[in-house]
């Protein structure tokens, strides 16, 4: 199947909506709210660039890893569609599946010591939901070149959310909760869209229709 600009698109759309760079920026106030400038911009570039290797590895490594467990990719496709579905529908409510409140995070961080790899990197940046759409993105046109159009676009996205990250506070002050709580619904209301389809199709391969 050729992988074309409109799937290409289709493919970043998906991963930004799904990792939802807006709905990050609260936490990330919070657990950083006591650290120095230059120390929010290192916490920021380390969060995203451990995201992305997690991403990196899914991309390439994540249907060898099904193929380990007996796992077809049709059977991912309808289960990741599901819990793509979940991380989408709390969406909805500005609530992203799987994340503890913001007090919780910041809390627990504290006693961890490093936040840019837990909570922010994963699951924040790098969750299931996100590690699910790329494996079952970059098996789905079962070219080399899905993968690197997967690849890049988790970059992409990743370096929208470094950006972000750095500009978090003035961005916060700009559109303010309700502004962020909006942006988050419209990524879960594009997830729960996507699921369906994802689910749609894994049905429609089992079956063979």
């Amino acid at each position: 199947m050729q992988l074309d600009l409109t799937k290409i698109l289709s493919i970043f759309i998906a991963l930004f909506a799904i990792i939802d760079p807006f709905g990050a920026i609260p936490i990330f106030l919070a657990l950083t709210k006591d650290a120095a400038t230059s120390s929010k911009r290192r916490i920021a570039a380390k969060s995203c660039l451990f995201g992305f290797a997690v991403l990196l590895v899914f991309t390439f490594a994540g249907k060898y890893i099904l193929d380990f467990f007996g796992i077809s990719i049709t059977a991912f496709q309808v289960g990741g569609g599901v819990i793509i579905f979940m991380a989408g529908l709390p969406m909805l409510f500005a609530y992203p599946l799987g994340m503890k409140s913001k007090e919780a995070e910041v809390a627990e961080s504290a006693e961890r010591g490093d936040v840019s790899l837990v909570p922010l990197a994963v699951p924040m940046l790098a969750g299931p939901g996100a590690i699910t759409t790329v494996v079952v993105l970059a098996e789905q046109y079962k070219i080399l070149a899905s993968k690197m159009a997967v690849l890049g676009s988790a970059f992409l996205v990743l370096l929208i959310t470094l950006v972000l990250f750095w500009e978090a506070e003035r961005l916060f002050k700009l559109i303010g909760q309700t502004g962020l709580n909006l942006l988050t619904r419209i990524m879960g209301l594009i997830l729960i869209v996507l699921a369906v389809q994802y689910i749609l199709s894994g049905v429609k391969q089992f079956f063979g229709l």
